[in-house]
Formats: C-alpha cells, sequence, structure tokens
C-alpha cells in the first residue's frame, strides 16, 4: 500500500530538519531514562528559528521510541481553563475532561504534550503551572514551545526550577 500525503510529508520535513542535536539528545535521554529526570521542557526564541519544526522532530523521536506524542497549536485553543481541558480531550479522544488525568496514568510507555505557540497560552501560565501540570502523573513530558522565556515564577520556584529545562 502506498504513504498516505501525510506520512510523506512527514518524510519530507525529517528529511530536511538538521541540526538542533543538543536538543533532540537531551529529549531523547529523558524519555529514555527510567524515571523523567525532568517534566518540562521550554523551548523558546523568536519567530521563524524552527520552534514548531523542532515540536515535530520531537514528536517522531517519542514514536520512534515508542512513546505517544499529543500535539497542540495554542494558536487554536481559547485561553481559559475549560476550553484548554476541551481541547486536550479532543486530542486525546477522551469523553470528558475528568478522564484526561486518568487515560494519562493508564498509558504504557511516556506520553508527550506538546504545546506550540505556548505564548498564547501566558494567561493561563498560573492555572497550568499551579493546578493542571501539577495533577500529571510521572509518565508525562510536556514540552512548551514559545516566543517567550519561562516566567520568572517558575524559574525561581525551587520545585519547578528542579523539574524543568
Amino acid at each position: 500500500m502506498a504513504a498516505s500525503l501525510m506520512d510523506r510529508l512527514a518524510a519530507a520535513r525529517r528529511q530536511r530538519f538538521v541540526g538542533r542535536t543538543m536538543e533532540r539528545e537531551l529529549f531523547q535521554a529523558a524519555l529514555r531514562a527510567p524515571e523523567l529526570p525532568f517534566f518540562v521542557l521550554h523551548l523558546f526564541g523568536p519567530g521563524g528559528v524552527g520552534k514548531t519544526t523542532l515540536l515535530r522532530e520531537f514528536g517522531y523521536c517519542a514514536t520512534q521510541l515508542q512513546d505517544r506524542p499529543i500535539y497542540l497549536d495554542s494558536r487554536n485553543i481559547e485561553a481559559a481553563p475549560d476550553l484548554f481541558l476541551a481541547a486536550l480531550q479532543q486530542a486525546i479522544g477522551v469523553k470528558s475532561a475528568e478522564e484526561i488525568i486518568p487515560w494519562l496514568a493508564a498509558q504504557a510507555g511516556r506520553t508527550v504534550l506538546l504545546f506550540d505557540t505556548y505564548e498564547l497560552l501566558s494567561p493561563l501560565d498560573n492555572w497550568l503551572r499551579e493546578h493542571f501540570l501539577p495533577q500529571l502523573p510521572g509518565n508525562v513530558l510536556v514540552v512548551m514551545a514559545g516566543r517567550n522565556p519561562p516566567a520568572l515564577v517558575w524559574r525561581t520556584d525551587p520545585g519547578w526550577a528542579s523539574m524543568m529545562r
């Protein structure tokens, strides 16, 4: 059977992917570790430097390691907790927001949540940091990519500072 257009597009993108060796090695090492060494990987930089391309590559790497990537583009999510949960609910295919955490915990292997254009979720930053992310099971790695560095509280809170790169 011939490859689908989606498969061919993904292959063409991977073929053109170059560089970012350190970021790929860090990501792959985290997924291979018996216990995740960190739970949030925050990528940031100006528009056009390749954050989305790197997220796609992370998704491919996760699949190759038999882990499950879940990609959410924040341009398609309203910055409100219930709408964020609805988008995640749809992406993983559960019937209600209450099923998200149990579903994630029940997955064999790791699940990688890839949030692109994270700066658009800045109104949710406190809610994500204080309420949603702490509920995630230990098999979930979150990758946030946006134009801005993490807020100061991520870097100054001793707990979060040790749980993110």
